[in-house]
């Protein structure tokens, strides 16, 4: 016998025990046609924490989306078999999941909303504004109040990409408590820029980070894999799941990270790719002429990891090209390569120049 109640949302009935479809409606569209964000939840049969998961507020951020569809039904995509990694029967209270939150802009395979606006600069939103303040207004009121905790899934944009790594206000304690147990070996402080979903809901008491993670317009497996633990990680440091999380053997806390910029305009060849560890006044990438000829030379400026890399081969003066944290190699093995740590040894990173300012 279930010891809790059934959830309610928008009208539906979720049982304890079991995962439904719903829907957020956000009004009609320029044809007459409904328009709605499908939400998908998971209701435990104990009672516990609310969880919000968010993905693709950017549309053409893909790597999130993944991430909740392997959390609700699995690797082979049919929820209720053996490959599940939630057990509904199990679960301790209740996941609101939002694989794709910006659903017209990722059919028009374009970050902004269809009217350009970007839904991450305007939470809480506005319920009698323009159409991404109403989508930003419907998702707050309707999902993130609702949640005692939210994980927002992100990645880079198409010329750019990350490796998998959270982002979180150093100086919110349950944030960063979230963060730890997500499990990646870099943690970035950020408050997140004004009207962000993070920001705006940690503001609202509900503790947020954000996964950045791989590039745009594509499903990269590595990244969805990290997404997929980090999620079961917090899960079960909330005492949703039963779990024993992997953590890595050494965690870097980065308060400032460094960019290392193009100083003249060209064609961009990268010598490195995200996570190698490279070496101060190491040669990461090479500027040519139309032709092809080398017109400059780029170089690290320190040694470090790179978190952050330029994909787009068209580079202007100052523009940045990798974003390396400091750390020494033998730190950096060691945080790949051992896990199953119950008390990660941490490093504070303090650099020149803060993520926001990018």
């Amino acid at each position: 016998m279930a010891d809790i109640d059934s959830f309610h949302f928008e009208g539906a009935e979720i049982a304890p025990g079991t995962g439904r479809e719903v829907s957020l409606e956000l009004g009609d569209g320029p044809a007459g046609n409904r328009r709605t964000i499908p939400v998908y939840i998971i209701h435990g049969t104990q009672p516990g924490p609310v969880l919000a998961l968010t993905a693709g507020i950017h549309g053409d951020e893909l790597n999130g989306v993944s991430v909740v569809h392997h959390l609700i039904h699995g690797d082979d995509h049919v929820a209720g078999t053996e490959d599940d990694r939630i057990s509904r029967e199990e679960l301790v209270g209740t996941i609101i999941c939002i694989p794709v939150v910006n659903i017209e802009g990722m059919l028009l395979e374009q970050r902004g909303a269809p009217d350009n606006r970007d839904i991450n600069r305007l939470f809480p939103g506005k319920e009698h504004g323009n159409q991404s303040q109403r989508i930003a207004y419907a998702l707050f009121n309707s999902v993130v109040k609702r949640a005692d905790f939210l994980i927002d899934l992100h990645s880079a944009p198409l010329s750019r990409t990350n490796l998998p790594h959270i982002r979180a206000n150093f100086d919110q304690k349950e944030c960063m408590e979230l963060a730890r147990a997500f499990g990646t070996q870099i943690i970035l402080h950020s408050t997140g820029p004004k009207g962000s979903l993070r920001r705006t809901a940690t503001k609202e008491g509900i503790p947020t980070i954000l996964l950045e993670a791989g590039t745009a317009h594509r499903f990269e497996m590595e990244a969805v894999h990290a997404g997929i633990e980090g999620v079961l990680n917090v899960m079960g440091h909330l005492g949703m799941i039963v779990r024993k999380n992997r953590l890595p053997a050494v965690r870097l806390l980065v308060r400032r990270s460094k960019w290392a910029r193009a100083e003249a305009g060209g064609l961009l060849y990268s010598l490195v790719n995200v996570g190698d560890h490279v070496k101060k006044r190491q040669v990461i990438a090479l500027v040519t002429d139309p032709l092809g000829e080398q017109t400059h030379s780029i170089e690290s400026p320190r040694t470090g990891i790179v978190v952050g890399l330029a994909l787009n081969p068209l580079v202007r003066v100052g523009d940045p090209i990798a974003n390396i944290v400091l750390c020494s190699a033998g730190k950096w093995k060691r945080a790949q390569r051992e896990f199953n740590a119950d008390d990660p040894d941490e490093e504070s990173v303090d650099d020149e120049e803060s993520l926001d300012d990018v």
